[in-house]
């Protein structure tokens, strides 16, 4: 299976996001995961082999994408094998529409989307819908609410819900600002980490395996 977290807006909180997906399928479910870090900022990578330093054990495998392999994944053959494994893998892709991941997207099973309700992700997001229109891509789309404050009203909040509803799933937990998210490792999940993001991706895993 290949997950893919992707939006054309950065600042969402996508890598923190990622990791701590890794973590949670790692550590509370069954499933098998490995990491191919798509942005060429390699901040899950850099992240990951910090980690490697630690004495431990390690919770998966992550892969950078660099100029020597970026072939891989534009090889259909590659991405139908990833495709059909019992194994997640997982890509974390850049914060702008790039080309060379187009295919990564096309064979993709799942999108998590990661988005805030201002005025500039809304258009980001949107562009980036109107994109994966354009190459086809039959993924199933998940939006998750990231890097929410509590005393926000959120006026766009019923429009961009509406919008997203019409081509794909909302969860309905939020994922809020919290201080114990910014120093996430690939290495656990401390609980304020995992209460911070419980709710959100119990629901997200209930919709992708159809429980």
């Amino acid at each position: 299976m290949i997950i893919t977290f992707a939006n054309q807006k950065g600042g969402v909180g996508k890598t923190t996001i990622a990791i701590a997906f890794a973590n949670y399928l790692s550590l509370f479910t069954d499933k098998k995961v490995s990491v191919i870090d798509f942005d060429f900022q390699r901040s899950f990578y850099r992240r990951w082999s910090e980690d490697k330093e630690i004495k431990g054990d390690y919770l998966y495998e992550v892969e950078k994408i660099s100029e020597d392999n970026i072939h891989l994944t534009q090889n259909e053959k590659v991405l139908q094998q990833l495709k059909t494994s019992e194994e997640v893998f997982l890509f974390d892709t850049a914060g702008n529409i790039q080309n060379n991941y187009t295919q990564v997207l096309q064979y993709s099973d799942v999108i998590i989307i990661p988005f805030g309700y201002s005025n500039v992700t809304m258009m980001s997001t949107v562009l980036f819908l109107n994109l994966l229109r354009l190459i086809k891509v039959n993924a199933k789309l998940y939006f998750i609410r990231s890097n929410m404050r509590k005393d926000d009203n959120y006026e766009l909040k019923p429009v961009m819900d509406a919008e997203f509803e019409t081509i794909g799933k909302v969860i309905g937990g939020w994922v809020f600002t919290r201080k114990c998210l910014l120093s996430i490792n690939t290495k656990e999940l401390t609980y304020e980490q995992k209460l911070a993001v419980k709710e959100t991706f119990d629901e997200l895993i209930y919709h992708i395996w159809e429980f």
